[in-house]
């Protein structure tokens, strides 16, 4: 189990990393969700012990993860870090840069191994093409291979869906939840993007300013975000001040100024609503449409509405809310 304790991490007078703690279980996928420069690649190093510590302590099955500071090669041999630019050897074959992190071992087992990888990574087909030969996807999956090579205990990726096409994005998907099933190893990735982080992680966490300010099972954090920066991070969503729900005919006991998530599949079209508004925008997404509503002139609200409706810019419509829909936030920001 990987573990890291009071993690904090500085640069000079900024604090890229502020008292982070937790746990990656084998067999775990966790995500971490947070905006550019929220600190989630410094953290990833801290783990993978590829930068030195300010404070705190890192440790893997109970032993201490040491940093570059403290010996001579940096980084643990049971924990391997894919970095977003995937770092191949140019001059030789997907396959070969695989086999590149078994050089040591017997033959007979290194090109087992190998033939087992490119299984597992789906990459019978390019095998032997140059990484300059290779699509991205194809150059992403080559990279966890070779990751995983010595069957690590710990695998951390950093964006490992930013530059992936849909199709790719879905097969890389598919891989890491094969590795972590037939490998038993424990996956951290960090993203920007929730989508694929809350369909195939156990646990996320929402990492801000470099503090880790919430954690839980997807579903928990989607539906009961901390704050804005949680909510809007996991997802669509509509953040309302507790002055204008009585117009969608919440009755609470809130302050004015305090804040409400709704997420646009929760308020539903009707034409017997209890509020209404005129459609501003429609965004169509395939099977299903993200329709921007005008309340008045403070609130426009956001809702998901079937494909198939009839519904078109500049129409009246009718909208229903329950009050078990609205979650309040705790935090301010």
């Amino acid at each position: 189990m990987l573990e890291s304790v009071h993690l904090v991490k500085t640069f000079g007078d900024v604090t890229a990393v502020r008292d982070v703690s937790l746990g990656i279980k084998p067999g775990e996928v966790v995500g971490l969700i947070g905006a550019s420069g929220s600190g989630k690649s410094t953290l990833l190093n801290l783990l993978a012990g590829l930068l030195d510590l300010t404070s705190g302590t890192v440790t893997l099955n109970n032993e201490r993860v040491k940093g570059p500071a403290e010996q001579l090669v940096a980084g643990h041999p049971h924990i391997k870090l894919v970095h977003q630019e995937y770092q191949l050897m140019p001059n030789v074959s997907l396959r070969e840069n695989i086999a590149y992190a078994l050089r040591f071992y017997e033959k007979r087992y290194q090109t087992y191994r190998v033939e087992q990888l490119i299984q597992l990574c789906r990459l019978e087909a390019i095998q032997h093409r140059l990484p300059r030969q290779a699509s991205g996807g194809e150059k992403q999956r080559t990279a966890i291979a070779r990751a995983i090579a010595e069957k690590p205990a710990v695998l951390l990726l950093d964006e490992p869906f930013s530059h992936l096409d849909l199709p790719n994005r879905e097969l890389i998907r598919g891989m890491l939840l094969d590795l972590v099933r037939n490998e038993k190893t424990a996956c951290l990735f960090v993203t920007h993007d929730a989508t694929d982080a809350l369909s195939i992680s156990s646990r996320i966490g929402i990492l801000q300013d470099g503090q880790l300010v919430q954690m839980g099972v997807p579903m928990e954090i989607y539906r009961r975000p901390y704050n804005a920066y949680t909510a809007q991070m996991t997802g669509p969503v509509n953040l309302i001040r507790a002055k204008y729900l009585p117009l969608m005919g919440i009755i609470h006991a809130y302050p004015p100024n305090a804040l409400a998530c709704v997420r646009p599949e929760q308020i539903r079209l009707t034409d017997r609503g209890r509020f209404g508004g005129t459609v501003r925008n429609i965004f169509f997404k395939g099977a299903f449409m993200e329709v921007e509503v005008e309340i008045n002139r403070f609130v426009n609200l956001t809702f998901l509405a079937s494909s198939t409706e009839k519904i078109k810019v500049g129409q009246l419509v009718g909208l229903e809310l329950s009050p078990e829909s609205v979650h309040w936030m705790r935090g301010s920001a």
